[in-house]
């Protein structure tokens, strides 16, 4: 597909329900008649349950009009496991290729990053893989990623509590580089909402709109970034698609973007997954029940 159509709004995976596979794969399918048609998964969720699960979605969605990211994940201990881990995904959703591969986490490969993507690169020759990309890696490694492979897309934390790869301009390095940021846990699964931070009730109520939709808004229309939402729903489906139907005004957006949670700020990220808290674990701290 046309890579300038990618709808802002895309379609996470990651515990979609699998206990009632009609009820999810309906949402899906409304998910893509609506409009969204990027897609990000990966083997590891649920065991490649949701992988394979995704089979029966493109029996019923042409893969030409789906954008499909996938992840590499800890399995690759030599070269050639690279295309044999991309082969896994061919043959669990029964599709030719995917638009777009990016290594989960800047440790997920016990071979140097750079020969990781130098396999990557091959499988693009190939014509398995239209794109790469990246995800959750520091600045420095996506700086040495960018300087031997154009990279189109870059997969990220980002949110209203969790501004840290703003803060230390790696979103602007993407946007100067033509890299699209896209997001995920971009509400953080509702606990932003939970929150019930006073400037985003005001909000919400001002512009009869949800918190949720607040956010979206904010991030999709002014921070000119890229979502990924799970949802389970046609009914929050549709609610997360009309968050784009509205503007918000220049002090409300003024707000969102001064905004700092400190509680996230000070953590320090734990790169090299040594015990502390990775950047892929970021937003699931400080959650409530």
């Amino acid at each position: 597909m046309e890579i300038n159509k990618i709808n802002p709004i895309g379609i996470g995976t990651y515990k979609l329900d699998l206990e009632d596979k009609e009820k999810t794969l309906k949402a899906l399918l409304h998910s893509f008649e609506k409009g969204q048609n990027f897609m990000s998964t990966s083997l590891i969720y649920d065991n490649c349950n949701v992988v394979n699960f995704l089979n029966d979605f493109f029996k019923e969605v042409n893969k030409d009009n789906i954008f499909l990211a996938c992840h590499l994940e800890p399995y690759i201990e030599k070269r050639e496991d690279v295309e044999k881990q991309l082969d896994e995904y061919l043959k669990r959703m029964n599709i030719d290729y995917v638009d777009a591969l990016q290594v989960h986490t800047s440790y997920a490969s016990k071979i140097p990053l750079l020969e990781t993507y130098e396999e990557m690169d091959k499988l693009v020759k190939k014509g398995k893989v239209k794109y790469l990309s990246a995800s959750n890696t520091s600045l420095e490694t996506l700086k040495e990623l960018q300087k031997k492979f154009k990279l189109f897309s870059y997969e990220g934390v980002y949110n209203l509590e969790c501004k840290y790869y703003e803060n230390v301009g790696l979103i602007d390095f993407c946007k100067e580089n033509d890299i699209k940021f896209v997001c995920y846990q971009a509400l953080r699964r509702n606990n932003i909402a939970k929150m019930n931070y006073p400037f985003l009730l005001q909000m919400a109520t001002k512009y009869d709109k949800t918190q949720n939709q607040i956010l979206l808004n904010w991030m999709i229309k002014e921070k000119g970034l890229n979502t990924i939402i799970k949802t389970n729903t046609i009914q929050n489906i549709d609610s997360n698609l009309e968050s784009l139907s509205f503007s918000l005004d220049s002090r409300d957006i003024e707000i969102l973007n001064k905004f700092q949670d400190e509680r996230f700020n000070n953590i320090e990220i734990d790169w090299k997954n040594e015990g502390g808290i990775t950047i892929d674990k970021l937003a699931s701290q400080f959650i409530i029940n």
